[in-house]
């Protein structure tokens, strides 16, 4: 089976509560697209799409830098914004990322921020040698990401490879966004699984404790991976959650 998708979607176009949804790093709408139905049943306009160098190739990914994800995405979020009377966004991993600067400058309903990568797992790695070797080492397999002991075992959204100028932009991203989390000030709900191994569980805290939001809820659950919104046996009860907790402000 191939967890990849280079098609974008939109649900209940006609609804004027609308929903933008993010995926994450070299992932693409196989990710959000089940999650972009449900809620698109459930009465929103939800449109879930591929950002740039993503639903196409890894060398394609090494070429676009972070300031093309946050051009594309503040695009989607307004042109959103034209159309609907209410307007929400979600994001996972890099995408929650993205759905945290949005929030910081968007005026949204409220936001859901899942499984949240501002912290990497492999720091040294990450924050330290992919700046300096990325255009030597283009590419990085996933499954060295992962223990021996499950690493073949598992299936690998998107891209079987990282891309390593990527992942430096990805770096760079998340430099950004920390200093903008006092600026978010919209109701936020953050997700995230205790069996997430490859977002650290501090991201939980770093996202909650630093930003400025009056009405913020965490919700954790313990079956999940990292990806969320896949199949999973967690995944109606964050599907509802997420629902539920859109519906408390929907201000028209």
């Amino acid at each position: 089976m191939e967890f990849f998708d280079t098609k974008n979607y939109e649900f209940n176009t006609e609804s004027k509560d609308g929903i933008y949804i993010i995926h994450g790093f070299t992932n693409t709408t196989y990710e959000t697209r089940d999650l972009a139905k449900y809620l698109g049943e459930q009465g929103f306009y939800t449109k879930a799409i591929n950002l740039p160098g993503h639903g196409t190739t890894p060398e394609d990914c090494n070429r676009t830098k972070f300031t093309d994800w946050i051009e594309f995405t503040e695009q989607g979020v307004a042109e959103m914004s034209s159309r609907c009377d209410n307007v929400f966004v979600i994001g996972i991993s890099m995408g929650s990322d993205l759905a945290l600067h949005l929030s910081s400058v968007f005026p949204l309903n409220a936001a859901v921020f899942a499984s949240t990568v501002l912290e990497f797992k492999e720091y040294f790695s990450t924050r330290i040698l992919t700046p300096l070797f990325h255009r030597i080492v283009p590419f990085r397999e996933k499954k060295l990401s992962y223990p021996k002991a499950i690493r073949d075992k598992l299936n690998y959204f998107g891209y079987n490879v990282w891309p390593m100028s990527a992942v430096n932009e990805m770096r760079k991203l998340t430099n950004k966004v920390k200093k903008e989390l006092p600026k978010i000030k919209c109701p936020a709900l953050v997700i995230h699984s205790t069996k997430d191994i490859l977002s650290l569980q501090s991201n939980i805290s770093l996202v909650y404790d630093n930003i400025s939001s009056e009405i913020k809820e965490k919700f954790i659950v313990h079956q999940a991976n990292h990806n969320l919104f896949i199949n999973n046996p967690d995944q109606e009860q964050i599907f509802q959650k997420i629902n539920s907790f859109f519906n408390q402000f929907q201000r028209n």
